[in-house]
């Protein structure tokens, strides 16, 4: 297994060891990254993503119908049984995620970020500088550095452990931490937080390309 393999599986053994061990009143927690989803919810989409890739239900893959009909389908499933499925099917999924390049590094930009949903709405924060945050940064500063190409600007986005993404010579560029940076750029920061981050250059030209794909910032001030 390669190292984006290894980073999703890292992710699943974290969110198993934390969900794994709560009753069924704290699955219910509402997750407030994910307004409408509560814990159980969060692990119900990522074992439907797993159960959807291995069966070739891909039709719609990452937007809001697609990740719904998981969560639906999974509604009165108990948890256990939910990550007793996901633990069974996800090793093998596993190893198809470095050979899948793009595909895989959205799979764990995907799980981490919800590694995150949830500990955040337990309030247990950890595990902020995995290589999955890492890979997942990776992905997704390019696809918001697409999205602000989109809108006419180039952006560039650093972070102190080396990522470097963007022009040289861009006409805004957003500093923070690989953690702070995969947060802000998944949605999961206010509009507000979005312009108190570290930047060079009008910050407002870039503020409308957070908007992209199923992703917007968030309603609220997200405290973690």
């Amino acid at each position: 297994m390669g190292e984006v393999g290894a980073a999703y599986a890292g992710c699943r053994a974290r969110i198993t060891e934390i969900v794994g061990r709560l009753d069924e009143e704290r699955v219910s927690t509402m997750v407030p990254t994910c307004p409408d989803w509560s814990v159980h919810d969060v692990v119900a989409h990522l074992s439907g993503g797993v159960e959807d890739a291995m069966t070739g239900r891909l039709e719609g893959l990452g937007t809001e119908r697609w990740t719904a009909a998981q969560v639906e389908a999974r509604r009165d499933t108990p948890t256990p049984e939910i990550l007793e499925d996901w633990n069974r099917r996800a090793p093998v999924f596993e190893k198809f995620l470095d050979p899948a390049g793009e595909l895989g590094r959205q799979a764990v930009a995907d799980i981490v970020s919800h590694e995150h949903d949830i500990r955040t709405a337990l309030s247990v924060p950890g595990a902020r500088d995995s290589d999955a945050v890492r890979i997942a940064l990776g992905w997704s500063a390019a696809q918001l550095i697409a999205s602000a190409a989109v809108h006419g600007v180039a952006l560039r986005v650093q972070d102190p452990e080396g990522l470097d993404l963007g022009r040289a010579r861009a006409d805004v560029t957003l500093k923070g931490s690989a953690f702070e940076l995969l947060r802000a750029v998944t949605g999961r920061r206010s509009v507000e937080q979005l312009r108190e981050m570290d930047w060079a250059g009008d910050c407002e030209t870039v503020i409308p390309a957070f908007s992209w794909f199923s992703l917007r910032p968030a309603e609220k001030r997200i405290a973690e």
